[in-house]
């Protein structure tokens, strides 16, 4: 190293150990390169065609929730949304009773992908932000059943009589990789051009898209990135990501002439979802 970059270094070392440098470059160059690897898996023709929603593409997000902001943790994992409210209940320590589910308004047990939970207790006794976030497989687009789906989630717990009583902000999020007609006229009714497509008191619900939250992320991280001079390779990054969750991408990330274990990108390899009542 040049003297004045040994200087800079020999200064650093007095305050912060040398394996923490490394842990906080590697995280950095970690999550460059799962934000590349991501936006491959998901945006490639047909690797979105063979990722499953749920066995797949939910279990690498909840191990990485960073990617909705440094601020939430996993409180909530594809549960009931009475599990919803008995988490709620654990993260305000308040004693409400909760003995019966849910009632979703067309299903009689909702299933939620993801809740996310910010815990902010500014000179209150609960102050709570919930994320709750549906997940879509990216071959799906964000459109008039989705929308109906989140709002109905939305309803659900916020006309919940266990829930009215505690002062909780809810976001509700639908993500998939692009999103329809509907959805787009719901955004522009809004006149919110980044998603929103309702709000009314603590309640907001949003339209977003994978394209979005990956763009979000590298804004975050572009400092660190252009400091570091660091950029994510494409080839390494899926076989980054193909390492730390293999199990999680068998059958999505196919090599170039093989061809897709069979039921792959078909309704018979999906698993199965939560099915609407007939009309």
């Amino acid at each position: 190293l040049p003297k004045r970059k040994q200087e800079e270094l020999a200064e650093l070392l007095r305050d912060v150990s040398l394996s923490s440098i490394i842990s906080a470059a590697k995280i950095v160059a970690d999550r460059l390169r799962f934000l590349t690897g991501l936006d491959a898996v998901l945006f490639d023709t047909e690797s979105k065609k063979r990722l499953k929603e749920r066995s797949q593409l939910h279990r690498i997000i909840e191990q990485n929730c960073w990617l909705f902001g440094e601020e939430y943790n996993l409180s909530v994992d594809d549960k009931s949304l009475t599990e919803v409210l008995r988490k709620h209940r654990e993260l305000l320590g308040d004693s409400i009773a909760i003995d019966e589910p849910v009632k979703h308004p067309s299903k009689e047990r909702g299933i939620v992908d993801l809740m996310l939970s910010r815990s902010i207790r500014h000179h209150k006794a609960d102050d709570l932000t919930h994320l709750v976030v549906e997940l879509k497989a990216p071959k799906i687009k964000v459109d008039r059943k989705e929308i109906t789906q989140i709002e109905e989630y939305a309803r659900a717990v916020t006309e919940d009589e266990r829930f009215r009583s505690v002062g909780t902000t809810w976001m509700f999020w639908v993500i998939s990789d692009d999103y329809g007609d509907h959805a787009e006229f719901r955004m522009k009714g809004s006149g919110n051009g980044n998603g929103k497509i309702y709000e009314s008191g603590n309640v907001s619900i949003w339209v977003k898209t994978w394209a979005q939250v990956l763009d979000e992320n590298r804004a975050r991280l572009q400092f660190f990135q252009e400091r570091f001079e660091y950029e994510a390779d494409k080839g390494a990054s899926l076989q980054h990501l193909q390492e730390k969750y293999a199990h999680f991408l068998e059958g999505v990330l196919v090599e170039e002439g093989s061809e897709a274990p069979a039921g792959e990108g078909s309704s018979e390899g999906e698993e199965l979802e939560p099915q609407e009542p007939a009309e």
